[in-house]
């Protein structure tokens, strides 16, 4: 179930829109694009359209034929701490010169 509160058809039809406009660049048809998913012109042509039951592993496919996966893996990646970031980047401090020699 959609959250009501959040209105997420804009969204989803701007990421349809990006998609045809991807189609189109490479000169392809609904139909052939469909055909290289594994879908129905039918069911790409929902997801153009910004129809919010499309399986997200349609458009991670349709990405990964455009070229443009890259940007999925930070979808829902953990928010960074910086200052966490910060602590792991510190090295622990290191004496200058060479180590000293034992005393026979």
């Amino acid at each position: 179930m959609i959250n009501k509160h959040i209105d997420i058809e804009p969204l989803l039809q701007g990421l349809g829109q990006r998609l045809k406009a991807a189609r189109l660049e490479r000169n392809e048809s609904q139909e052939l694009f469909a055909q290289r998913l594994g879908l129905t012109r039918q069911s790409y042509s929902k997801m153009e359209r910004g129809f919010p039951g499309t399986p997200i592993g349609n458009w991670l496919e349709a990405s990964c034929l455009l070229g443009r996966l890259a940007g999925w893996e930070e979808l829902l990646a953990p928010p960074e701490d910086l200052f966490a970031q910060l602590s792991q980047e510190k090295v622990q401090r290191q004496r200058a010169g060479r180590k000293r020699q034992e005393k026979k």
